[in-house]
């Protein structure tokens, strides 16, 4: 502080110490410096991350709103399609039944069918075929020999609830039939192709013919052959 002579009232002088104004004191200054330090950074921080807030929900917004226009677009280009030997068909819509036919009428062999699927697919024309065909149905069969047998439910002819009939489609059909030896089971699915479907669930019955038969010496044996004929219901 700065020192000050006064005269008293007594006539004497006097030294006398004179306070520093405010803005002179150093420790004043020091908490302006403490402020300055601790609490602006702060206040600038906190402004920060609100922006920082707003940006990065504006980012999710719009992160959520490109993966639903992207789900939504590998979800119309993710068509069904059915695999043939020669390519593959757009389905339109289909129908899968389940069955339970069983025959074993003849000579101790076991047919069983648990499935019929019924297909709409985009028109298309088999090569070398002048046809254009609309549906496809498959037939799943089960055929469990107790003797040496010939069975051919892959070569079967269709017929179905709205008048089309068709024989099995020779190159899309399993090979899991034809000489079965005693004691062998086989399945596989036969395939079918119809010039007309319009709605996978309009055909209600299928009507399945196929042969089998088996070796013999005995001339009288009559079941040495059997075709099959066979109606099954689709519904669910």
């Amino acid at each position: 502080m700065a020192k000050k002579q006064i005269k008293g009232e007594d006539g004497k002088t006097y030294t006398v110490k004179e306070a520093k104004a405010w803005y002179k004191r150093w420790w004043i200054w020091a908490i302006v410096v403490v402020v300055l330090i601790f609490i602006v950074p702060a206040l600038v921080g906190g402004g920060g991350s609100s922006d920082d807030s707003s940006s990065s929900t504006k980012t999710a917004k719009t992160a959520k709103g490109s993966s639903t226009k992207k789900e939504a677009s590998s979800s119309s280009s993710a068509a069904k399609t059915i695999k043939f030997d020669n390519g593959t068909r757009d389905i339109v819509s289909e129908a899968t039944y389940p069955v339970s036919y069983s025959d074993n009428s003849w000579a101790g062999t076991t047919v069983s069918i648990d499935k019929a699927r019924v297909i709409q697919v985009k028109p298309f024309k088999d090569d070398g075929d002048s046809k254009t065909y609309e549906g496809i149905v498959e037939v799943h069969f089960t055929v469990k020999a107790t003797r040496d047998i010939s069975i051919y439910p892959s070569q079967a002819t269709l017929i179905t609830s709205d008048g089309q009939q068709t024989d099995a489609d020779g190159y899309d059909t399993d090979n899991f039939d034809g000489d079965l030896g005693k004691g062998v089971t086989k399945d596989g699915t036969v395939r079918f192709e119809l010039p007309k479907l319009t709605d996978a669930k309009s055909i209600k019955t299928l009507r399945l013919k196929w042969s089998g038969n088996y070796d013999t010496d005995d001339v009288d044996d009559d079941g040495a052959y059997k075709d099959y004929d066979a109606t099954i219901t689709l519904q669910n």
